[in-house]
């Protein structure tokens, strides 16, 4: 894949997991978390997901736990939404 493909289909995911996040998220955790950058592998099957939060470790560390919890649900809705061959 090329590399304009990476930077489309990481821009998607990014604009989809901070609309999850803000409108769909029912944990109360996962409110104040921002998507900062998304990197997609050329293959499209892994991506990085880059966040930030505002608080001290244990608020962080309440969002970390927040996020690998909601792990599945937001692969499974970004699977929906993207309409890829592989869900990264």
């Amino acid at each position: 894949m090329g590399k304009k493909y990476q930077r489309r289909v990481s821009g998607l995911v990014r604009s989809h997991l901070t609309t999850l996040l803000q409108r769909k998220a029912s944990d109360p955790r996962l409110q104040m978390v921002t998507i900062t950058e998304v990197s997609v592998t050329p293959d499209t099957r892994y991506a990085d997901v880059h966040y930030s939060i505002l608080g001290g470790p244990e608020e962080q560390a309440e969002v970390q736990a927040g996020l690998e919890n909601a792990a599945g649900w937001l692969r499974r809705e970004l699977g929906r939404r993207l309409r890829l061959q592989h869900t990264p």
